[in-house]
């Protein structure tokens, strides 16, 4: 069954790459593909299941929690004088308690939690929409640099012609030495240039494997997208209004909602941390059963319930601490905040 499991997988995985490398892909389906493999989309949707995951567990705070220990002892006890022992001692303890209240602590750290969840699934579209761009740039400097490579084949032509012409010419009397000189650094500088295409060419398809999340390097055709000569000729830039499109770009990108939710979850746990100063109020109950044949002041059952009220009055200033750590957080959150909107603006305003 293992086998035919790693057969299928193997044959899956031969036709995925053949489909890519064997054939011209178009811009679409390079775009499906990068969706599908690029590692910064597949890390963000790790840490989103982690946050999600970190979402639950807060939440448990609320329900009860149940212990149980057993005991296997020996108890030595001298008492007036008198030395009681007992090798073979046993018991348990069953104990649960619930939190009743704590000014809103845990409620505030459900809050802060969902608002992590919430930004991890921003995080998601930020990197799918960068994703897009960086396979699209990719894809339109292939096709660029095809066009430079076969303009400086063609200029490697017209140059090697010229050279001959005033190599013809010079031959003839009618031109000087310099003009043959200056035809060939005009075909060295082409065939330089047709060199650079081709590296450029290389670097171009290298960032789009790595755009496509594939460790594969073998050679990728493009296939020209039809629409492109269509779409240019189609655009208008007086449709274009700058302001429109700045107040459209920091309402609509990811990575801005990204920030809000991350300050949102910084905010609570401030208020968190101020709230440490305040105390917990739970309800515990236990039951203790020990057996000693030896000793009858152990041999005993015990239940105990009640409502009990935790104040930290003194934890070596580490709340004084915490509050300027969450603060320094807040604060590096809006300024990164500032910063992004800055950066948007800059990047749309190009």
């Amino acid at each position: 069954m293992i086998k035919r499991i790693k057969f299928i997988l193997t044959i899956c995985l031969i036709s995925l790459f053949s489909n890519v490398y064997g054939k011209e892909i178009s811009l679409e389906e390079l775009i499906n593909i990068a969706i599908e493999n690029n590692s910064n989309i597949k890390i963000s949707k790790y840490t989103q299941e982690k946050e999600k995951a970190s979402y639950n567990i807060s939440k448990t705070d609320y329900l009860p929690k149940v212990s149980l220990s057993g005991e296997l002892a020996r108890y030595d006890i001298k008492s007036g004088g008198m030395k009681f022992t007992d090798n073979n001692v046993i018991g348990y303890t069953l104990s649960a308690s619930q939190l009743l209240y704590d000014f809103s602590k845990t409620s505030n750290q459900i809050k802060s939690a969902k608002k992590s969840f919430e930004a991890s699934n921003f995080e998601i579209v930020k990197n799918i929409s960068s994703t897009v761009l960086n396979t699209k740039q990719a894809y339109y400097n292939i096709l660029n640099n095809y066009q430079k490579i076969n303009l400086a084949i063609e200029s490697i032509k017209i140059d090697e012609f010229h050279l001959n012409q005033a190599n013809n010419y010079f031959k003839a009397g009618v031109r000087t030495l310099i003009d043959v000189t200056d035809a060939k650094l005009q075909l060295s500088n082409s065939k330089l240039q047709l060199v650079k295409s081709q590296y450029s060419l290389k670097n171009s398809e290298t960032k789009l494997i790595s755009i496509l999340g594939f460790q594969n390097t073998n050679e990728i055709k493009i296939k020209e997208d039809t629409e492109i000569k269509i779409a240019i000729k189609n655009f208008k830039k007086d449709n274009l209004n700058l302001d429109k499109l700045l107040k459209k770009g920091l309402e609509n990108r990811a990575e801005i909602k990204v920030y809000k939710k991350q300050i949102e979850a910084q905010q609570l746990q401030l208020k968190n941390s101020h709230q440490e100063y305040y105390p917990t109020l739970n309800f515990d109950v236990s039951y203790n059963d020990k057996t000693s044949n030896e000793i009858i002041s152990i041999d005993s059952r015990q239940v105990t319930a009640g409502v009990y009220l935790k104040w930290n009055l003194f934890t070596g200033n580490s709340t004084k601490e915490n509050i300027k750590i969450s603060l320094v957080d807040l604060n590096t959150l809006k300024q990164q905040l500032v910063q992004k909107k800055l950066q948007i603006k800059e990047d749309i305003t190009n």
